[in-house]
Formats: structure tokens, C-alpha cells, sequence
């Protein structure tokens, strides 16, 4: 798009509104942290609500995952904890044996559906999920920048189950949920590539 004014990043502008703090948190919760006030938090919180709503009205099941998983769910999902440095918070062994912070709640739906057959009549299944996501690793080798490669964050996550009766079921879901991601962007007015 063409502007008739220097666009702002999102950093600069939510700085200058005071709805975003990211400067001299290190004392309260380290590196790649920060604080959305106000209108801010408010906005945070209207978009999960849009996005729910929105996956909801497409015949989305929701739902909530825990925080904590053990580690054969990542495992299954192909992630190691145990691997060096590891991907994912590992909580205190001595007290809690095998548990991790969930990255995403990706991992957390893939671990309520393992052992678990689900019927071919009720596939495929959408699921959706608001949850709190933790990152240990937030360098890409390029000067991360504003909310991007953060430590914690929230995200609403479409998931699917299918079959495998054709072999395209998935790609079909996936296509699905691209085109999902497409009209959010567009109801919200956000440009997107």
C-alpha cells in the first residue's frame, strides 16, 4: 500500500499511546518481555474474542488445554525436552518429574486426542484454542524486533483431525484454515501476504 504519511511500527506507535511497555522490564521478567495496558490489553483481548466468535460460527469445538504436559506429548508432536538446549521450559525435576510448559496449545489438543480414536462419521474435527504460549528460544539470528520473537504470548490456534481415507483430507483442512485466516485478516481490515 502507498501512504500519504511514515507509517509507524507497532512498537513505536503503542510506545507513544502508552498501551505498550517493553523498555526496563529486565528487573521484573527478563529479556523479550512486556506489559499491554489499558486500550492495549483491552485490544489483546477483543481480538481472541473476535477470533473465537468468528471459529465458533464455523462449527469450531473450543477449548482449554493445560499449561503443563509431560514430555511423550511432545514427544508425539516430534519435539524433544530433554534435547540440549532445550526447546521448551522444563519444571523443576526434583519436585515435578517429566513436566513442561506447553508451547502452544497445539501440543496440549495433539495430547487429549492421543490414545483416543476418534469415530470416521465425526471427522474431520476443528478445534479451537486461546491459550498462553512460552518460548525458550527467541533468536532468528536477526535483531528481534517489538512483540515479535517474545517469551510469552497469546495465540488462538485452529487445530484439525482428519482422515486418511483419500490422502487429501488434511491438505483439504489445511486449505480450510488458510482460508479462515485470510477472512479474519480481511474482516479486520489488516493487510497480509
Amino acid at each position: 500500500p502507498v501512504f500519504d504519511f511514515k507509517p509507524k511500527g507497532h512498537l513505536e506507535l503503542g510506545e507513544g499511546l502508552d498501551i505498550i511497555r517493553q523498555r526496563r522490564l529486565s528487573h521484573v521478567s527478563g529479556h523479550r518481555s512486556y506489559y499491554l495496558c489499558g486500550a492495549g490489553a483491552l485490544l489483546q483481548h477483543a481480538l481472541v474474542t473476535f477470533t473465537l466468535q468468528k471459529l465458533l460460527s464455523k462449527g469450531f469445538l473450543p477449548m482449554t488445554v493445560p499449561d503443563l504436559l509431560r514430555g511423550a506429548v511432545f514427544e508425539g508432536c516430534g519435539v524433544q525436552p530433554s534435547a540440549t538446549p532445550s526447546p521448551v521450559y522444563t519444571i523443576d525435576p526434583a519436585r515435578f518429574e517429566d513436566l513442561c510448559l506447553a508451547g502452544t496449545s497445539e501440543v496440549g489438543i495433539a495430547g487429549y486426542f492421543m490414545d483416543h480414536a476418534v469415530q470416521l462419521q465425526d471427522l474431520p474435527v476443528r478445534v479451537v484454542c486461546s491459550s498462553t504460549c512460552y518460548r525458550t528460544e527467541t533468536d532468528t539470528g536477526r535483531e528481534p524486533w517489538g512483540l515479535y520473537r517474545v517469551h510469552q504470548f497469546t495465540k488462538v490456534e485452529m487445530f484439525g483431525v482428519t482422515a486418511a481415507e483419500s490422502g487429501k483430507e488434511s491438505e483439504e483442512l489445511l486449505d480450510e484454515f488458510l482460508g479462515l485466516q485470510k477472512e479474519i485478516f480481511s474482516e479486520l481490515g489488516l493487510h497480509y501476504r
